[in-house]
């Protein structure tokens, strides 16, 4: 960052939000597009191998969301 940068007017938090929800993108390889060509698909997926891992893990994950 340049030394120069007036911040003395700046607003701390101005645009914070502590409850926004963020969709993060996921980037699929092209081949994996065939078979989850949309959003929907690959979350059924995943919730299909929601009971295969530590089912603590799981409970937590979903709490969150």
């Amino acid at each position: 960052m340049k030394k120069e940068y007036d911040f003395s007017k700046g607003v701390r938090g101005k645009f914070y939000k502590p409850d926004i929800q963020l969709n993060i993108p996921v980037y699929l390889e092209p081949k994996l597009k065939e078979y989850f060509p949309d959003s929907n698909s690959v979350n059924e997926a995943l919730r299909c191998l929601l009971p295969l891992m530590d089912k603590r893990k799981s409970k937590e994950r979903l709490k969150h969301n």
